[in-house]
């Protein structure tokens, strides 16, 4: 039990990373605010326009925009991980293979599932990671 805890706190952290990034202000209550609070505003203001599971258009570039960069970085702690601790550079075809699957599950199901996202909204995330995995396959494959 404790170790699901565990993992569901990692996993919570890793997808609210954008939320606490968030560098545009949004105004609560008279006061300006940034980061999470913001994000948490920008999110209520458009669900209560557009119904839930809805992000808009913004928000969902912002997010991709994220996932990208989330992409860069795995790409280069993946190569990192594959050539110094398995010594191998097959082991990042791997990695990124078992990546894909874990979004894909991530994308279609968890997030629908806990936070209403709609399935357009999940192609394009799903799209901002694994386009920049064959942008670097593609690279190191030719």
């Amino acid at each position: 039990m404790k170790m699901r805890k565990i993992c569901l706190g990692f996993y919570n952290f890793c997808i609210t990373i954008p939320d606490r990034l968030y560098p545009f202000a949004e105004e609560i209550e008279g006061q300006k605010v940034r980061f999470r609070a913001a994000y948490n505003q920008a999110l209520a203001r458009i669900q209560e326009e557009r119904g839930y599971g809805r992000y808009g258009a913004f928000l969902v570039t912002y997010r991709g925009v994220c996932h990208v960069a989330g992409a860069v970085l795995f790409i280069g702690f993946s190569a990192l991980v594959a050539r110094d601790f398995f010594g191998s550079d097959v082991a990042i075809y791997v990695m990124l293979a078992m990546a894909t699957l874990a979004l894909i599950f991530q994308e279609f199901y968890l997030q629908p599932k806990t936070h209403g996202q709609m399935k357009l909204h999940s192609a394009v995330d799903l799209m901002s990671w694994v386009v920049p995995f064959g942008v670097y396959l593609f690279i190191h494959l030719h």
